[in-house]
C-alpha cells in the first residue's frame, strides 16, 4: 500500500510540473557566433526545441527577430522542423492571431516574417490577398504592395474607369522607392494628365557645376588630389588633359533618374577625372542616406568632409549602388563629387562610360525635399 501510495504520489507532482519554458534554450542559440562559437550549447538547445510544438512559436519567432545571423540559422531550423512536423497532424491548434500580428509588424526582421506569411498561405488562404496590398509602406513588402497597385491601375484602365485608375497609379507612385516602379507609376500618372516628379520623389540631384577632364594616368585618379578637392572656387580655370583649359560649367541633367553623362558634359575620353559640385537647401537638421552609383568610380565630400570613396573600378552605374548615412544641417548645405574615368576597357566592344548618378534620401529610400541654390 505504501508503495502505491507512493507512486501516485510522484504522479501528482509530475502534473504539477510547470510547462516548458523555451527561454532558456532560445538564450543559448543567441549566444551562438561566426567559427562555431557556443556552437554545441546551440545544437543541445536546439535538440530540446524541436521536442515540443507550436506552443513555442511565438517566442521562436521572436528570438528570430534578431541580427544575429549565425543565431537565426539555427532558430530558423528550428521553425521549419516544428512547423513540418506539424503540418502534417490533424487538429493542430497554431496562434493564427500571433502569426499575424508578427507578419504585420514592419520593424521586425524581414526574413522570419516571410516565413510566417508563407505558413499563413497553407493555415488560411486568402491572408495574404486581403492583407498584401496594405503593406505600401512597409520597407519588406513594399515592392509587391506597389506592384499590385500597378496591377489594380491597369485593370481600371481596361474597364475604362480612369479615376480609379489615377487613384491606384498615385498609390502606387507616393510608395514605389524601387526605381523601375516610380517611372513605371509616374508615366502611367503622366499619360492620365496628372503630374509625377519621379526627380523630387527619389531626392536626385540634377543641379551641378562640373569641370574636367583632369589627367589621371593608368588608374591614379582616385588617389591624386586636385584644386577642385582643396577648395570649390567656381570662376577659377585649370589646366587640364593635355594642357587644355577647363572651367566650371553649369548643368541641368534632364534625364528621367538623373544619370549624368560626363562623356558627353566634359568630352569623351580615358584616363581621368572629373569633378561636379551642387548646392542645396533642406528646412532643417536631418539624418538622411546619400546613394550614388558612378563608372568608373566617386568620392563625395559633404559640407567639406569626405563621406563617401571607393577606390574600385569597372562600377558600372547602377541605381543605389553606394548607400552611406549623413546628417544634413538646416539650410546650405555643399557636395561635391569627384567621377574617375579609367583606361580603355580590354574588350574594344565594352563602351567607355563615364557617368554618375546621385540622390539623397531617407533610410527607406524616399526622397529628402531638397532646393537646389546653386549660384
Amino acid at each position: 500500500m505504501k508503495w502505491i501510495a507512493g507512486c501516485l504520489m510522484l504522479v501528482g507532482l509530475a502534473a504539477l510540473d510547470p510547462p516548458y519554458d523555451p527561454g532558456r534554450d532560445l538564450a543559448a542559440i543567441a549566444k551562438a557566433g561566426p567559427q562555431g562559437e557556443g556552437s554545441a550549447e546551440a545544437k543541445v538547445a536546439r535538440d530540446e526545441l524541436v521536442k515540443h510544438g507550436v506552443e513555442v512559436l511565438p517566442k521562436l519567432l521572436v528570438a528570430m527577430d534578431t541580427s544575429n545571423a549565425v543565431a537565426a540559422n539555427w532558430y530558423r531550423t528550428v521553425y521549419e522542423e516544428i512547423v513540418a512536423r506539424e503540418l502534417k497532424r490533424d487538429g493542430t491548434m497554431w496562434p493564427v492571431e500571433f502569426f499575424k500580428e508578427y507578419v504585420s509588424d514592419a520593424k521586425r526582421v524581414g526574413r522570419p516574417r516571410r516565413l510566417v506569411l508563407g505558413l499563413l498561405d497553407k493555415l488560411e488562404p486568402a491572408f495574404r490577398a486581403s492583407w498584401l496590398p496594405t503593406r505600401l509602406d512597409d520597407p519588406e513588402f513594399r515592392y509587391e504592395a506597389v506592384g499590385l497597385a500597378l496591377e489594380a491601375g491597369d485593370r481600371a484602365l481596361k474597364d475604362k474607369d480612369q479615376t480609379a485608375a489615377k487613384t491606384e497609379f498615385r498609390k502606387a507612385f507616393d510608395a514605389a522607392r524601387d526605381s523601375t516602379q516610380v517611372t513605371q507609376a509616374g508615366a502611367k500618372l503622366k499619360s492620365l494628365g496628372e503630374p509625377a516628379d519621379a526627380i523630387s520623389h527619389l531626392g536626385l540631384v540634377v543641379d551641378w557645376w562640373l569641370v574636367g577632364p583632369f589627367d589621371a594616368p593608368a588608374k591614379t585618379g582616385f588617389a591624386a588630389v586636385f584644386d577642385p578637392e582643396k577648395k570649390v572656387d567656381l570662376q577659377a580655370k585649370y589646366l587640364g588633359q593635355g594642357g587644355a583649359e577647363i572651367v566650371w560649367k553649369r548643368h541641368h541633367e534632364t534625364d528621367t533618374l538623373g544619370q549624368l553623362d560626363l562623356n558627353k558634359q566634359l568630352g569623351a575620353t580615358r584616363e581621368a577625372v572629373g569633378y561636379a559640385y551642387s548646392e542645396i537647401d533642406v528646412p532643417r537638421d536631418q539624418a538622411a542616406q546619400v546613394r550614388c552609383g558612378a563608372d568608373d568610380n566617386c568620392s563625395v565630400w559633404l559640407n567639406g568632409e569626405k563621406v563617401f570613396g571607393r577606390d574600385q573600378w569597372l562600377n558600372g552605374t547602377r541605381f543605389d549602388r553606394f548607400i552611406t548615412p549623413i546628417k544634413l544641417k538646416a539650410g546650405r548645405n555643399t557636395l561635391l563629387v569627384k567621377v574617375c574615368q579609367g583606361p580603355q576597357h580590354k574588350d574594344l566592344e565594352v563602351p567607355n562610360n563615364w557617368s554618375l548618378q546621385l540622390r539623397l534620401c531617407d533610410e527607406q529610400g524616399r526622397g529628402i525635399k531638397i532646393n537646389p541654390a546653386l549660384p
